[in-house]
């Protein structure tokens, strides 16, 4: 079952899916939250985070997928989406799951995600249980791979074949972006975003680096406690390769694996 809701306050609501079982079922009390990765990975990842969002919703825990605000149906437009603006949705949708009968929340981010996730954590006294899958930690190489895309795709991907495109001010790979969320974004680095002591997580990764080393690392020295897990690389999406920069990412086997660890039935 997946049931669409508005929720929010007046003004700025943002759309929202609930996923879990049809029937009524005795609850264990916990609850995830699916953060989706931003402007065109975030279209491209649809697929992925509905399966994985039903599968674990499926086997009893209820399961929140939401749109930012100024992004997919929520309210607002995308020069909107602001990092203090995600900052507050992730406090809007948690307590929209808790209100729904969670009392205790686990966090996945996909991609570029993990970092608004983690930034929105690191100012909580609570430790957190979160799952990052395949997240991008480096705020300043996340913005400067987007501007990359952008210029091959208007140049060199072969999309304007027979004339030359300049896209418009403030675009950015097919959206309206505000130069300020860009700004909030590279000023970033995940690894001195320290989650509260004792939080734990779990790295769904397809190959470690040292980016993802540097993390776990400052984390650690936090008393937090990080683990990885490997994917498996013969599915590894290729997100950046120009010519499927369009293409809907669906790693079957990752969200498989992901959704049996995140309902405990394989241990991470």
């Amino acid at each position: 079952m997946s049931a669409p809701f508005f929720f929010g306050e007046p003004g700025r609501t943002l759309f929202g899916l609930l996923h879990g079982r049809d029937e009524a079922t005795p609850g264990s009390g916990q609850g995830l939250l699916l953060c989706a990765p931003l402007l065109q990975d975030g279209i491209r990842a649809h697929r992925a985070l509905w399966a994985l969002a039903q599968a674990v919703g499926s086997y009893g825990i209820p399961t929140l997928t939401f749109d930012w605000y100024g992004s997919g149906d929520s309210d607002g437009t995308d020069t909107e989406l602001t990092l203090d603006g995600m900052l507050h949705d992730l406090e809007q949708a948690s307590a929209e799951l808790l209100h729904r009968g969670a009392t205790q929340l686990q966090w996945l981010a996909l991609r570029s995600a993990a970092l608004p996730l983690l930034a929105f954590l690191a100012r909580r006294s609570a430790p957190a249980d979160v799952v990052l899958w395949d997240p991008q930690l480096d705020g300043a190489r996340l913005v400067e791979g987007w501007r990359h895309q952008h210029r091959v795709q208007l140049h060199d991907a072969g999309r304007y074949a027979n004339a030359r495109h300049e896209s418009d001010p403030g675009e950015l790979l097919g959206f309206g972006v505000d130069d300020a969320l860009l700004e909030s974004l590279s000023a970033l680095d995940a690894a001195q975003l320290k989650l509260p002591r004792g939080s734990r997580i779990r790295m769904a990764v397809w190959e470690m680096d040292d980016e993802l080393d540097r993390f776990a690392r400052e984390q650690r020295a936090n008393g937090v406690s990080v683990e990885a897990v490997l994917l498996e690389e013969g599915e590894r999406p290729e997100w950046n390769v120009p010519s499927r920069f369009g293409g809907q990412v669906f790693p079957r086997r990752a969200v498989a694996q992901l959704a049996q660890r995140m309902t405990a039935q394989v241990p991470w």
